[in-house]
């Protein structure tokens, strides 16, 4: 019995193993499978962000502005809840491709390169992007607020992309 069992646990972990394929996937196999499904085709869907790391995670961004912008070059006419949402920015995560809800951002500054969001749960925190539009560039800091305001109690960098650029 014991013998059948652990074959059968042998067999099922082969398979799970044949279906997977290259282990392990990176943020950019998820994103380009998801693109290839045509997921991305949203007045959302600007930039896709992926981290220094190799954390099979990326993120969807886009500014306020990029979305009327967007809207206004097929012919779409934003309404007033679209227009009063210029200066934020949109952040949808996803993890192994799967996405997480998206999250909206206020700007902090008038240089147009922070954006911040302050949560209550799981503890008292805030988290902050700043982008350099230029470079690509990102780095995104968590802020455990409860125990400091100014060093942040984690910090990733990366370089985001245009996810349908001009032809």
């Amino acid at each position: 019995m014991r013998l059948a069992v652990a074959a059968l646990v042998l067999v099922s972990s082969a398979a799970v193993s044949a279906q997977q394929g290259k282990e392990p996937r990176t943020a950019h196999d998820y994103f380009n499978e998801l693109k290839a499904a045509n997921n991305f085709n949203h007045y959302k869907d600007t930039y896709v962000c992926f981290a220094d790391d190799d954390a099979p995670s990326f993120a969807v961004i886009a500014r306020g502005s990029d979305i009327i912008d967007e809207m206004k070059k097929v012919g779409a006419v934003p309404d007033k809840s679209v227009l009063q949402a210029k200066s934020l920015l949109f952040v949808e995560t996803y993890y192994k491709g799967v996405s997480n809800k998206t999250q909206v951002y206020e700007p902090v500054g008038k240089e147009g390169a922070d954006w911040g969001i302050e949560f209550n749960s799981p503890i008292h925190g805030r988290m902050l992007y700043s982008i350099n539009w230029t470079t690509g560039r990102y780095r995104l800091m968590v802020y455990a607020l409860d125990s400091s305001k100014t060093v942040p109690a984690d910090e990733k960098s990366g370089k985001c992309e245009v996810i349908h650029p001009a032809p």
